[in-house]
Formats: C-alpha cells, structure tokens, sequence
C-alpha cells in the first residue's frame, strides 16, 4: 500500500514538474520572441537610415537573427525604386551576409536553398556567382537548377548565357522566366545562334512581349529558319515589332503544305498591314478546314478588301462555309455602320 502511495506521490511530482518546465520554457520563448521583435524595429529603423544615407555606419547583426535582417531587406528592396539605395543595400549584404548565404546555398534542405537563391537574387549578391554555377554540375531537381539559372541572369548573365549554350533541362517557360529578368535583351541577342532552342524561343517571345523593334532585324532573319519552333515565334515576333513591308516575308507561309499556325500568324500580320496586293494570298483560306485559320483570313480580308471583298465572297465563293461565314460577316459590320 506504501509503495502505491509512493507511486502516486511521484507521478504527480512529475507532472507538477513537467507543467513547471512547459510554462518556464514557453515564457521563456515569449521573451527571446519580443526580443527578437524589439531588436528588429530598432534595426529597421538603422537599415533605412543607412539605404538612405543618413547613417554611414553599417547596421551589426545580431547572431540567430539573420531571417529577420533578410525580411527587412526583402521590405525595403520592394518599396524602394531608388538605385543609390539598392546599390548601398547590395554593399550591406555583400558586407555583412556573404557567409550566411555562402551557407545557406549548400544547406540540407531545399526550401532554404530555393529561398537563398532568391535573396541572392534580390540582393545582387554577385560574390556567389561561381559557387552557383559549379552548383549546375551537380545531380540537381530540374527546378532548383532552373532556380539557379534565373538567379545567374541577375547577378552574372554572361555565365547564365553560357549555361543557356549547353544542352540542358530548361524548358521554354523556365527560360523565358530566366530571361526576362533581363531588363536588355542585347546580350542574349548577340549570342542568340549560340543558345539551346528553349532560350531562343524565349528572346523571341520577349521581343514581342516587350515591343522590342530594334531586335526587328533578328526576328525577320529567323522567318527562314529550318526549325518550326523558332520560324513560328519569329513570325509572331514580326506580327507586333514588323513594318508594313514585312508582309512579303509572309507569303511563302500562306501555303496549303505549311501549318495551320504558320498560316494563321502570316494573316494576322496581313491584318496588321493591311496591303491590297495581299488579297490574291488572303482569299483561299477563307475556306480553310481549321476555324482559326479561316477567323483570321475573314479578319485580314476585311482589313485589307473592305466590305467590298466580303460581298464578293458570300455572293461567289465555291465553298459553302465560307459564303455563310461571310454573310454573317457582312451582316455584322453592316450592322454596326447602320446610323441610329
């Protein structure tokens, strides 16, 4: 019965303990948090100052608080347009969290590496680079390294750009989001025969995402490329960046034995134009087999013959979808010039 008593005594001694030690360490943990929070407004504060220039001293780090310094610099970084302050921003880092990210790249986990990667990036830590592309040697996930590629273009593009030359995993979309971080596309221009067909498409698509006329020269050349692919983004490159004398660079794709979207792009930049020496090209796709073949031949003939070719059509035309295509056409714009 003693030894019972004695039991019970114990358990509860323990268990009295075990919920001393629960409240000591979770107090404890509230205090190195507010700590922790208090440390990191008093730093903001210095951090802004130094982007600024009103502090010349570099903010000093508190060891174990180096995730708060890099959301304060993810902040400032974000909110901030201003080159003088990214410039003394990428000095801090550069001075004082090289080792961290040195670190952090090689880390067991990905979700850190990933998360370094894009600091790096952000920051314009450059010292990095080499690591990072010897790190492309390595047995990587597909994504890290399309990580680490991106990261390349913002810190060291001429080492991106000879990644980009070798055969490698990165898809059309992973290299368009690597190249666009690429405020000038010049470099990538310069070496575009050099690169993987992934990142030639991507310079392509860029040029027409972005308007970018002076690279016209390129995406003309490229029309008469053998790859598809690469023919196919430099004919939709034209559609929005090409002159009004670039239509004949379309002719030869307005063709039965060319592909539907070859034929549809060639149209919608007869559109664009709109020469009346085109018509003779435009008008045997009015009746193509593929509706978007034949929405964009309706579109361009409109543009270039007016209503006067869409009456021709739904009068003469031998095939019947397309006089009902034109009918309803004609319909519709007569529709909308009818004065009220």
């Amino acid at each position: 019965m003693k030894w019972i008593i004695f039991f019970i005594v114990l358990l509860v001694i323990l268990q009295v303990g075990a919920l001393v030690y629960l409240v000591v360490q979770k107090r404890k943990r509230v205090n190195q948090e507010e700590a922790r929070l208090a440390w990191q407004r008093q730093f903001q504060d210095q951090l802004y100052d130094f982007a600024t220039g009103e502090q010349t001293e570099m903010p000093r780090i508190l060891p174990g608080n180096e995730d708060l310094v890099e959301l304060e610099l993810f902040a400032l970084t974000n909110l901030t347009a201003t080159l003088s302050h990214q410039e003394r921003m990428s000095q801090y880092v550069e001075a004082k969290l090289l080792p961290y990210y040195q670190k952090q790249i090689q880390h067991r986990r990905i979700d850190r590496r990933l998360n370094a990667y894009e600091a790096i990036a952000q920051f314009r830590l450059r010292p990095v680079a080499q690591e990072l592309h010897q790190k492309l040697n390595k047995k990587l996930a597909k994504e890290e390294k399309d990580v680490i590629v991106r990261t390349l273009v913002s810190i060291a593009p001429d080492l991106a750009i000879e990644e980009a030359k070798q055969t490698n995993e990165i898809s059309f979309f992973g290299a368009v989001l690597a190249v666009g971080r690429s405020k000038d596309l010049s470099l990538w221009v310069k070496e575009f025969d050099s690169l993987t067909e992934s990142f030639q498409m991507a310079i392509l698509q860029l040029i027409y995402d972005r308007d970018e006329t002076q690279y016209v020269e390129l995406a003309r050349r490229k029309t008469t490329e053998a790859n598809p692919e690469i023919r196919k983004r430099a004919l939709r490159a034209l559609t929005r960046i090409g002159l009004e004398e670039d239509w004949q660079l379309y002719t030869p794709y307005l063709e039965e034995e060319t592909s539907w979207v070859e034929q549809m792009l060639a149209l919608r930049f007869l559109e664009n134009v709109a020469p009346q020496e085109a018509l003779v090209y435009i008008l045997p796709f009015v009746g193509s087999r593929s509706w978007w073949v034949r929405t964009a031949a309706f579109d361009a003939l409109l543009a270039c013959g007016g209503l006067e070719q869409l009456a021709l059509v739904a009068k003469d035309h031998p095939d019947r979808y397309a006089k009902q295509k034109a009918t309803e056409r004609l319909a519709k714009e007569m529709k909308q010039h009818v004065v009220i």
